[in-house]
């Protein structure tokens, strides 16, 4: 959801988030997520059909897709319904695990659960061990994921052994990315679904997205003022002795940092480091971040700890164009530097998380700012890519989407919320959760053990308006925790 994304963060993101194989690019970025999703659910197939380009009536080429189908839930009639979850940016791994809440609802509705990978991640490539190369990465689009959900939709009710029903009902789950994708589906194809659940959904497309800082110093700052304080004094010492000492002095500092370090630019660094932090607070981390940050009274040791927590929580290659540059197809490596996310980013997502000046204390260097960001893009794809966000969200609507029985969810302290919904409109119920360390995609993740009241009430929502899409009573007192 994020240009540069991490591997750590985006193990989160999948796993919190997407709950499936997010690997999620997403480094605090990114939505995309420590894997929530494992064990998944779920047999394996291949969609040897989709189309590489929709648009192009003469061009038949095709690629294999994959999806997955749980049925143990399901009774086949004309009035079961279907639950569609959408994979992200990173490796599908199955159908929602049952540490999932989309999990617990497949079980108590009877639903069929079905995954589809998106193009370009995992194992979906539409030139095989070509498709990271730049001239092939054009296919892309959102456009065209959604042509292939679309698609595919109507591959499967016609093809597979399950006998589908026309009549059957389907609801798309996603969440951050898929959680757009699930919502743009909805507006853009409302004959395919009855109803559709996206969450953390950042649907405006925002090129300059510096209020996702203000969003994390507002989500650190509910661990007190020390927290944010903290962020911005390590912030400020790296960018120091990055820029204002001798090149030994520099050096030695990326060192610490590792080998892979040393391959980084001073602002690319200062990224991670910023982005890490971002991704605890994003990732429902907050109060294990700012008990690690508060716990030390000398700076010298909180510096010499603070090295190895970043590099614990974060994979620092995945900031450096030097690495992501790297056009060579591995999956294992692809999930790690999501070459496929960044360039949905500098061509058409933009969602570039830039330093505010609206904080009493900084999130990140004001050296992370639009011009950086454009230099990266470069510096990976060799064109100049640059999404214009204006166009995009004239074509998808933004927050001013208008389509019918679509849920919006939010936690307090995600910082996308501002790039999401987050108001009724018409049967667009928007649901906002606030509890503590209630961020990214948290309505996704179900652990019945730790579930706070702010999630449950969201839960009981978002159960009643599954039933009231698929036509059936209100049970909400049925949820089990």
């Amino acid at each position: 959801m994020p240009i540069i994304t991490s591997s750590k963060s985006i193990l989160l993101l999948i796993s919190i988030c997407l709950l499936f194989s997010f690997l999620q690019a997403i480094s605090a970025r990114r939505f995309s997520p420590k894997n929530l999703s494992s064990p998944t659910t779920g047999k394996q197939y291949t969609f040897a059909q989709q189309f590489i380009d929709h648009f192009n009536p003469l061009d038949g080429r095709t690629f294999s897709q994959r999806y997955w189908v749980a049925d143990e839930f399901y009774s086949p009639g004309p009035n079961s319904p279907i639950f569609f979850y959408i994979c992200g940016e990173g490796t599908c791994t199955g159908t929602p695990s049952n540490k999932s809440f989309p999990y617990q609802m497949a079980q108590k509705m009877g639903a069929l659960l079905v995954a589809l990978e998106h193009r370009y991640y995992g194992y979906s490539q539409p030139f095989g061990p070509e498709s990271m190369k730049t001239a092939n990465l054009r296919y892309l689009t959102v456009e065209q994921a959604l042509n292939d959900i679309a698609y595919f939709m109507s591959w499967f009710k016609e093809n597979y052994a399950f006998k589908i029903h026309d009549s059957q009902p389907w609801i798309t789950i996603g969440g951050s990315y898929p959680g757009c994708l699930s919502a743009w589906l909805r507006n853009k194809y409302p004959h395919l679904t009855v109803g559709a659940w996206a969450s953390s959904s950042g649907i405006k497309s925002i090129l300059d997205f510096s209020d996702l800082d203000y969003q994390v110093y507002l989500g650190a700052s509910r661990s007190g003022p020390e927290c944010p304080q903290a962020i911005e004094k390590l912030n400020q010492y790296f960018e120091y002795q990055l820029y204002e000492t001798s090149p030994d002095v520099q050096q030695a500092l990326k060192a610490r940092f590792g080998e892979d370090a040393l391959k980084l630019s001073n602002e690319e660094l200062l990224y991670f480091i910023a982005d890490t932090f971002a991704g605890q607070i994003q990732f429902s981390h907050r109060v294990e971040l700012c008990n690690f940050l508060t716990n030390f009274t000398d700076f010298d040791q909180l510096v010499n700890a603070s090295i190895p927590y970043l590099l614990a929580n974060n994979a620092i290659r995945a900031y450096g164009a030097y690495f992501v540059r790297n056009d060579t197809f591995d999956p294992a490596m692809d999930d790690m530097l999501l070459r496929q996310w960044n360039y949905q980013v500098c061509s058409q997502l933009g969602w570039f998380q830039t330093y505010s000046n609206k904080t009493k204390y900084a999130m990140r260097s004001s050296r992370i700012n639009l011009d950086f960001f454009k230099q990266f893009c470069k510096n990976v794809f060799d064109v100049a890519l640059w999404p214009d966000t204006d166009r995009f969200n004239n074509d998808f609507g933004g927050v001013d989407l208008r389509t019918t029985n679509l849920i919006l969810t939010t936690g307090a302290e995600d910082p996308w919320k501002t790039a999401a919904k987050n108001t009724t409109t018409g049967s667009m119920t928007a649901i906002f959760i606030d509890c503590p360390d209630c961020g990214h995609c948290i309505d996704l993740y179900q652990d019945n053990s730790t579930v706070p009241d702010g999630l449950k009430q969201a839960h009981a929502q978002i159960h009643d308006l599954l039933l009231n899409y698929l036509g059936q009573s209100s049970k909400s007192e049925s949820i089990i925790y």
